[in-house]
């Protein structure tokens, strides 16, 4: 064993085993013991929540069993572990963690010169677990990746590896300003301090640099290095010119203003073609140097810039003549069909996607909003179990093409939700979420799982998420309909309501809105008033039928009747 101060030594690649400080080896018999050790020691900081590791493991079973099973599993563990070596497997009522200072993982170095070859957990797998099988496939391909990507000065490796989520790693123009001609590459200026307090100086650039890391996330946008848009710093330029000399198409510049309590962060966003600014905002950063403040600030920020780049180049896409359109012109096209949810829409989304796979087969982009328009389309049409598990093989092919794209992990865990697995889908929303916090539509879908399996308090905190990273969402529609399904599960009814209204307000014929209002007026004892909301579902949605509800993939099937006896009360 090498000198790392550890006191045990976990091996991952080839077969499972499990070492002492003196090279004894600890047996682990149980498979999902082995499997267990794996998922934690594979965390980004060695713990995980026990929600996640009973949807990885034992999603399968009934949520009362994977408890049971869980903790039967730890005993089992603690008992070989802490027996055998000084090592330590520590848990409490909603985490397992693991001391990483006290346990080597080969599997967590994937330097080429030290990492041994071999497959990740060798002749390992759990049958009937699909959850963990992706997950298993995904470390495998993670691995595989390693491997083939050139060699990288230390730092940079320890950069890309840092809490276990590999960002696309942002790009120096010096080496390669070209490759960004056609895409819409964003570059992070480093952050100015205009309060007067220089111990402030190094806190503000680190949020530069930090938010660089988030957006480079996304997978989708480009990034500019901080090495080459921080070499700009006090640069008298205008947004023009340092577009053109970073490659950069998007400008992003920040401000701390004021003092103590009055301080705000200001930060714009410039499109450096036109030179025009196309949004910017103020936020109060009170406690800046606080981590749970700053990482809420971070992740909004991604979330905002993203979210208007995205409808920027949409609209970009749009002005083209059709015979200029290039692959990345043909995805924003489609995505801009596909967010106007009509059906002729859709169908010439689905021909901008296909145009342009045909172009460039092996495009992850492409991909992935092939996927997304599937979604759609399954839900707005309420797909069978086939069409779903189809549409979950996709993206579980995407999962393996870029295992670091949330949006991967996203629709697999949307496909698992309508195939009533929740567990199973809860597991892979918060792997997105992990990859990605700003994904909007991560926190809703994790939101709507709960819903679905009975915990509507923990979904409404999941969606009012959402609702702060993104107020004015495209999809807030439907955002607002989840969260007024969740509060009428809780009994607040005027909430219901409230949320229902907001809903139909955003999407004027959506079915499920109606539902619930009409529900929610029931439940209040305002007859007259849900008499004419079902009046009003019939006029805008007059294909709806009260069967559209077994759609609804509660894993309780009383929820449904719920809901269908307020429509019969209604229509009394």
């Amino acid at each position: 064993m090498t000198d790392t101060g550890a006191s045990a030594r976990l091996q991952l690649i080839g077969p499972f085993r499990l070492t002492d400080s003196h090279g004894r080896r600890i047996d682990i018999s149980s498979r999902k013991g082995q499997a267990l050790l794996a998922l934690v020691a594979m965390a980004g900081n060695g713990e995980r929540t026990r929600s996640w590791l009973q949807g990885q493991l034992w999603g399968s079973r009934a949520p009362e069993q994977a408890r049971a099973s869980l903790r039967s599993e730890l005993s089992g563990l603690r008992t070989s572990l802490n027996g055998s070596a000084e090592l330590v497997l520590f848990s409490d009522n909603s985490r397992v963690w693991i001391d990483l200072a006290r346990l080597e993982v080969d599997a967590r170095d994937t330097a080429r010169d030290m990492a041994p070859d071999g497959e990740f957990l060798e002749g390992l797998d759990i049958p009937g677990e699909e959850t963990f099988e992706d997950w298993l496939r995904e470390q495998r391909a993670r691995l595989e990746t390693d491997r083939q990507r050139p060699m990288q000065p230390p730092a940079m490796r320890a950069r890309s590896t840092a809490n276990g989520v590999t960002a696309r790693e942002p790009t120096d123009v010096n080496s390669s300003p070209a490759e960004f001609i056609s895409q819409p590459a964003i570059a992070v200026l480093p952050f100015a301090n205009q309060t007067g307090d220089a111990a402030l100086d190094f806190l503000v650039e680190g949020v530069s640099e930090d938010l660089i890391d988030r957006l480079a996330r996304l997978r989708w946008l480009p990034v500019i290095s901080r090495g080459s848009s921080f070499a700009l710093r006090g640069s008298n330029d205008d947004t023009r010119a340092i577009g053109a000399a970073l490659g950069a198409r998007y400008v992003v510049e920040g401000r701390l203003r004021g003092s103590g309590k009055q301080r705000q962060l200001h930060v714009s966003l410039a499109d450096s073609q036109s030179g025009q600014a196309i949004w910017s905002n103020r936020v109060p950063v009170n406690d800046l140097g606080e981590a749970a403040s700053l990482d809420d600030l971070l992740t909004g920020l991604a979330s905002s810039l993203g979210s208007r780049i995205d409808h920027e180049e949409q609209l970009r896409a749009l002005r083209k003549p059709q015979s200029d359109l290039n692959v990345r012109d043909l995805i924003w096209r489609g995505r801009w069909h596909l967010n106007r949810m009509t059906r002729e829409d859709s169908r010439a989304a689905k021909a901008c996607f296909a145009q342009a796979l045909e172009q460039e087969p092996n495009s992850p982009e492409a991909i992935i909003q092939s996927i997304w328009a599937r979604v759609w389309d399954l839900w707005a049409n309420r797909g069978n179990d086939e069409q779903i598990r189809e549409m979950r093989q996709m993206a579980q092919k995407a999962i393996i093409a870029d295992c670091d794209d949330a949006r991967g992990h996203m629709l697999a865990g949307i496909a698992e939700i309508w195939l009533r697995q929740p567990m199973r889908a809860e597991a892979l929303l918060g792997r997105a979420i992990e990859l990605n916090p700003s994904l909007v539509m991560a926190h809703v879908q994790l939101g709507s799982a709960l819903r679905l399996r009975d915990e509507p308090w923990r979904a409404i905190e999941a969606l009012n998420i959402a609702v702060r990273l993104s107020p004015n969402d495209h999809d807030m529609f439907f955002i607002a309909c989840e969260l007024a399904a969740s509060c009428l599960m809780t009994g607040d009814y005027q909430a219901a309501l409230s949320h229902a209204e907001q809903s139909l307000s955003r999407r004027g014929a959506y079915w499920f809105a109606y539902v619930v209002k009409i529900n929610a007026l029931v439940r209040m004892g305002r007859l007259a008033d849900a008499r004419a909301a079902v009046r009003d579902l019939g006029d805008a949605c007059p294909q709806f039928e009260p069967g559209h509800i077994d759609w609804q993939p509660f894993i309780d099937p009383a929820n449904n009747i719920f809901l269908k006896d307020g429509l019969n009360q209604a229509a009394v």
